[in-house]
């Protein structure tokens, strides 16, 4: 993709913010709906390992001025422990149902309307719960998207087109085992192959990507922080590799670690976990911790400032994709939105939910296989607000518990 110029990559932030400027939406109530989808396999982690998918909404009932009922929606993407994120689905849970919600009430304007996006940031302060705020942003948009009967898509000036997603695999058991999933990502006609990676697997690694060298397979590595002071000594096996970035090899607040390794090392360095806002970015950026950046809109504290590294990074042609978290397909459709955007972009993780939870919230996306490329295509959501909203007969299947916030209580 070409790179935009600073003043078209600034357009989408603007209108975003923008949003409920001009229309009045009064707000009935505000439900938090907490649900849990099955993974279709256990996902380990450093504290346990998740069978289901802990999933907040946050649901703005409301109307327009002539009565008609309007229903915005936001995903939450808190996991079930702090693996990843310093805030878990309980710890985001109990920020919007104390404090964020509440706070969101006094914020209402004349005759009951719901605040602006630009208005939500004034009064609702984040407070270290850059998640749950993410949710509210969300769900806040997408009223007022609705209640003008306007998409996300046409805001963002991507409405028609289509995405190329990549896949993320776990960390390698075996040679086969690895081997069998890259093959069975290339016949599904996946752009990008991300490969999870630790001390102790390089070599597993390096004896299943090095035959790929020249393929025009993308493959790329992630850490998730798992790395120490010897990074540079294991990794350099892989260095010749021609690998798209090493995601996260370090831990997350060890800026000056990434430098020397960055330094250390011709493969580029991303970082994800460490990037927690737009400020954080462009230092690191800016100090060469990294060369290339994982943009995930719930960590950065949500799409208005995800909009904002984007056109950030895309002025200065900085590459970046859009990271996955086990969104349903409501939360991951609004991620597709946003890599179609133009700029230096990767194919981001942006599988479809099939691939990794049992259930989902929406309908499935459809797809194809470019003729040219050979390569899976998914579209853009359709309709207005940010997406086909969740189904009622697929989320009361997977609501475990609501809660009912009002200006008075609950």
């Amino acid at each position: 993709m070409s790179d935009p110029t600073e003043e078209d990559a600034w357009g989408p932030h603007r209108a975003w913010s923008a949003l409920g400027d001009a229309v009045t939406t009064v707000v009935d109530r505000v439900e938090l709906v907490r649900a849990d989808l099955p993974f279709l396999a256990p996902v380990g982690t450093s504290l346990g390992t998740h069978r289901n998918r802990p999933l907040v909404l946050v649901h703005v009932v409301a109307h327009r001025l002539d009565g008609t009922r309007v229903d915005g929606w936001g995903e939450c993407a808190a996991l079930a422990d702090t693996t990843y994120d310093h805030e878990d689905v309980e710890a985001a849970v109990a920020a919007l149902e104390e404090d964020f919600v509440p706070a969101l009430f006094p914020a209402i304007g004349r005759e009951g309307a719901l605040v602006s996006i630009h208005g939500l940031a004034d009064a609702v302060a984040s407070g270290g719960h850059p998640l749950a705020y993410a949710a509210l942003e969300m769900a806040v948009g997408d009223t007022h998207l609705r209640a003008a009967r306007e998409t996300f898509t046409d805001l963002l000036g991507v409405t028609g087109h289509g995405i190329e997603p990549g896949v993320v695999l776990g960390l390698p058991r075996s040679v086969d085992q690895l081997a069998a999933d890259i093959q069975l990502a290339r016949a599904t006609g996946c752009a990008r192959v991300k490969i999870k990676v630790a001390p102790g697997s390089e070599a597993l690694v390096d004896d299943v990507v090095r035959p790929l060298v020249g393929s025009g397979l993308m493959v790329q590595l992630d850490a998730n922080g798992s790395y120490g002071d010897d990074a540079a000594e294991r990794l350099a096996v892989l260095d010749d590799l021609g690998l798209a970035c090493i995601e996260q090899p370090l831990d997350r607040g060890d800026l000056d670690g990434h430098r020397r390794l960055a330094a250390a090392l011709d493969t580029p360095i991303c970082l994800d976990e460490s990037l927690e806002s737009p400020t954080q970015v462009i230092e690191a950026v800016e100090t060469d911790a990294c060369s290339m950046v994982c943009v995930k809109p719930a960590r950065l504290g949500g799409i208005g400032a995800a909009l904002e590294v984007i056109a950030w990074c895309s002025s200065r042609g900085v590459p970046w994709w859009i990271g996955g978290m086990f969104e349903s397909g409501y939360a991951r459709g609004v991620n597709r939105a946003l890599a179609a955007l133009p700029g230096p972009s990767l194919p981001g993780d942006l599988a479809p939910p099939s691939s990794y939870l049992v259930g989902d919230l929406v309908g499935p996306v459809s797809g194809g296989i470019a003729t040219a490329s050979g390569r899976l295509v998914l579209p853009v959501p359709a309709g207005p607000g940010l997406g086909p909203a969740p189904g009622d007969a697929l989320l009361d299947r997977w609501t475990v518990r609501r809660i009912v916030l009002s200006g008075s209580g609950a």
